[in-house]
């Protein structure tokens, strides 16, 4: 879904044959120079872009007829991948919401998981108590607070695993702080909840 997205965004910003240069389009873009270089390389090889130089050591990059064609391919399977990702999220969501009868939920970390996980809570009428993002600027997210901090007591409460970049870091963290049992996550997040624990013996490799 990501590589539909990077080369999505691509077609997008050069379409209107401006000129720009590679750190132009990177910047556009949010990806390295070298990958902006990788993606101009790939589609001019394809015939997908064409480019024509311009003063001041930049060029015009432009959309070949094939180009706008890959266009609205990549942008169809990227809201296919995209929908897929978020039934499979809501779907997760809902079987752990719909099995859970704790009074009420904190969710750990500000995310578009975040986001689905809130759907979730509200089709299924289930307590929202906070989000807790160290990293978080504002108080609130679509209308529920963020907290800097998890409370020391969660009573009947429990913690929803829902940060995204980081959610294995996150659970390993918050298993050192509470009970596994009162950790929800969801398979989508593919979080490992066994820490990797492979000790070599003494003599690994040598013969006795």
């Amino acid at each position: 879904m990501k590589k539909n997205f990077h080369e999505f965004n691509f077609f997008s910003a050069i379409e209107k044959a401006e000129e720009k240069t590679q750190k132009t389009i990177s910047s556009e873009i949010a990806v390295s120079i070298g990958m902006a270089n990788a993606l101009i390389k790939k589609f001019l090889k394809k015939g997908l872009i064409k480019v024509q130089q311009a003063p001041y050591k930049r060029f015009v990059y432009y959309l070949t007829p094939e180009g706008f064609s890959d266009k609205v391919k990549l942008v169809r399977e990227y809201i296919n991948e995209s929908l897929g990702f978020f039934r499979k999220v809501r779907a997760d969501f809902n079987r752990i919401l719909i099995n859970d009868n704790s009074d009420g939920y904190y969710l750990y970390g500000v995310s578009e998981i975040c986001e689905i996980a809130i759907l979730s809570a509200q089709e299924n009428n289930k307590k929202i108590i906070s989000i807790v993002d160290k990293n978080f600027k504002g108080k609130k997210y679509l209308n529920y607070p963020v907290v800097k901090k998890y409370p020391k007591n969660l009573k009947k409460n429990k913690i929803l695993l829902t940060s995204q970049t980081s959610s294995q870091d996150d659970y390993f963290h918050l298993i050192e702080v509470f009970n596994p049992d009162v950790i929800l996550v969801a398979e989508c997040l593919y979080v490992s909840k066994k820490k990797p624990n492979f000790k070599p013996k003494n003599n690994y490799g040598k013969s006795k």
